[in-house]
């Protein structure tokens, strides 16, 4: 079983390590899916053996550059949803200009 995990780690592992924007939805589909099978094999762990200890930090090891990787893939996904978000609304205003409406520099008087 810790062979398993050691090979689906080793794949996220070199997975998080090519990411491209080419292929992001594929990349990100197989990461979901290995990323919940490696987490059902670590519930199914065995406690800790002395035969696979060398795996065990290897993994380890790996575990905290995947991390780094997924985090940093993260954030270049939401990056990427803001500057949809700010395509969408100056794309909107180019649409119907007068749909947008601008408050700035009203000033209300008020008189007696």
């Amino acid at each position: 079983m810790i062979n398993e995990l050691y090979q689906i780690t080793d794949e996220i592992y070199r997975l998080t390590q090519i990411f491209s924007d080419k292929n992001r939805e594929e990349d990100i589909q197989k990461l979901e899916y290995l990323l919940l099978k490696r987490r059902d094999l670590m519930e199914k762990l065995p406690p800790k053996s002395r035969d696979h200890e060398w795996m065990g930090k290897k993994i380890v090891e790996m575990n905290k550059t995947i991390d780094q990787n997924l985090i940093f893939i993260r954030h270049r996904i939401m990056e990427d949803l803001r500057l949809l978000k700010v395509k969408k609304k100056h794309n909107n205003s180019y649409v119907n200009p007068y749909e947008m409406k601008s408050f700035d520099g009203v000033f209300y008087d008020k008189k007696n």
